[in-house]
Formats: C-alpha cells, sequence, structure tokens
C-alpha cells in the first residue's frame, strides 16, 4: 500500500515557515563552517610554528610556504563566514519583519469579522460602502441596501441569557448569507441589527431576496423556537441615489426598516383585538 502523497502547504504563512526552516538548516551549516574554520586555523599554527614537523619532509610543492598557504586558507574562511553570517542575519531580520507584517494582516482582517456572527463588523462599514457607492455611480449601476432587526429579541436575552441570544444571531447571520450571492455584502450593523449590501441589484431583484429572508426566517423560528418567543424579522429596502452620501442612504434603508417593524407592531395589536372583546 503506497503512502498518501504529501499535501504541499501554500500561503504567505506556509512560505514563511518553509524559510525559517531553510533558515535553521543554514544556520546548522554555518557552525559546520565554523569548526571547518577552527581546524584550519589549528592546522595552520601547528604548520607555522612546526614546519619540518607537520609537512613530512617538507615536501609540498608550491611556490609559497606552507604557512602562507594556510594563512591564506584561514583568510579565505573567515572572509566565507563573516559574509555567510551577515546574510544569515539580515535574512532573520527581513523574515522577522514579514512574520510581523502577516501578523498584523490577520489581526485587521480579525478585526472585519464579526466573532459571533461571522460577518463583517460595522467598523468595516464606511469603506465598504463608500466604494461599493463609488463603483455604482461609476459604472452606473444601481446599489441595494437591506437593513435588519430583529423582533423580540431583547425578550430572549431577558429571559434566557445572552449565550442563547448569541445563537439566535448567529443562526440569523447564516440565513441572511444564505439568501445572497457571494459578490454581496452583509454586515452587523448593531446588538440585533444587520445591513445587507445588494450592489447591481435593482429594486424589484432586492424585493425578492427579501421576501427570501422574510420567508427562510419564519421557516427557522417554526423549527427552532425559542420558549414562547416568536423570532422575525423587520426589513427596509432602499436603493442609493446618485449623489447621496453612505450616511444618507444608511439613514434611508433604516427609517424604511422601522416603518416595517411599527407596521408588523400595529397588525399584531389589531389581530389581537377580537380576543380581547
Amino acid at each position: 500500500m503506497k503512502n498518501p502523497p504529501n499535501v504541499e502547504q501554500v500561503g504567505p504563512q506556509a512560505r514563511i515557515q518553509a524559510e525559517l526552516v531553510r533558515l535553521e538548516s543554514q544556520k546548522r551549516e554555518f557552525w559546520i563552517l565554523i569548526v571547518f574554520a577552527a581546524v584550519v586555523l589549528f592546522l595552520g599554527i601547528i604548520s607555522f610554528f612546526f614546519p619540518h614537523q607537520f609537512w613530512e619532509g617538507g615536501v609540498l610543492h608550491v611556490t609559497i610556504s606552507p604557512q602562507v598557504l594556510f594563512v591564506i586558507m584561514v583568510a579565505v574562511v573567515l572572509t566565507f563566514l563573516v559574509y555567510v553570517r551577515r546574510d544569515l542575519e539580515v535574512r532573520g531580520l527581513r523574515l522577522a519583519n514579514l512574520q510581523q507584517y502577516m501578523s498584523s494582516q490577520e489581526d485587521q482582517a480579525a478585526s472585519m469579522i464579526d466573532a459571533v456572527t461571522n460577518v463583517f463588523t460595522r467598523g468595516f462599514l464606511h469603506d465598504l460602502l463608500a466604494s461599493e457607492i463609488s463603483r455604482a455611480e461609476r459604472s452606473n449601476r444601481t446599489l441595494a441596501l437591506i437593513m435588519c432587526d430583529l423582533n423580540n429579541f431583547k425578550q430572549v436575552n431577558d429571559r434566557y441569557g445572552h449565550m442563547m441570544g448569541d445563537y439566535v444571531l448567529s443562526q440569523i447571520a447564516v440565513i441572511l448569507k444564505s439568501c445572497v450571492r457571494g459578490s454581496d455584502y452583509v454586515v452587523r450593523y448593531g446588538g440585533d441589527e444587520f445591513l445587507v449590501l445588494l450592489p447591481e441589484t435593482d429594486e424589484p431583484g432586492a424585493e425578492i431576496v427579501r421576501q427570501r429572508m422574510h420567508r427562510l426566517v419564519s421557516e427557522w423560528d417554526a423549527s427552532n423556537r425559542v420558549g414562547d418567543l416568536p423570532i422575525s424579522v423587520s426589513l427596509g429596502l432602499y436603493l442609493h441615489a446618485n449623489g447621496q452620501t453612505a450616511e444618507k442612504d444608511i439613514a434611508e434603508v433604516d427609517a424604511r426598516m422601522y416603518a416595517e417593524k411599527q407596521a408588523a407592531k400595529r397588525a399584531a395589536v389589531v389581530d389581537a383585538s377580537p380576543l380581547q372583546q
């Protein structure tokens, strides 16, 4: 039975680790050279002080004396060792700087992703929305925004604790991401609010996404009811208008979400009124 082939590690971190392994190997070779240089230096000293005893009959057919030859050899080895040591130090410094840069990039990437919901954080929203607005206006394409707010979420936290609240948030985030394309963005805007950006999406297309979100959240709630608290979402939809700022877009979509939430509350009161009679 053949052994499975080794899987090659790819990516910047893998390359850095491979380079560090090579660097450690070169350090070992460097110490071997030091030992070799020490041996040559020792032999040179012996030949310098005891030339007749060291060179058997003095039968070394060179045009220079053995002592000078060994001095030259030692000088060459020492020069090479100094060069290798300097090269190792420079390479080690470069690798340390590269590792520090990669670590800072990983920290920055981690700050862009919300730990609870695994979607983008609000801190990333400003640059993201500004970029998408610029791209939409430059290419004369539409940009749709959907603001999502969870209904009854405060009661979930109050009755069942924040761990259950985090679970509900993570599940809603999974549903929202399943309703959009890979080129769309889901951002955790606030405690229980999410902002969804749909580049190159017109109003009918965004409305389809909005209705899908309502339906999937309703289906999830039907099979994952948290106690006796129904979980639903209020979804506001807005299309970016050319020349409008990101802050204005967010205010407009937030107002539409709030209007839907208020309408749902009024409808719930009307539905409950016959029971009160």
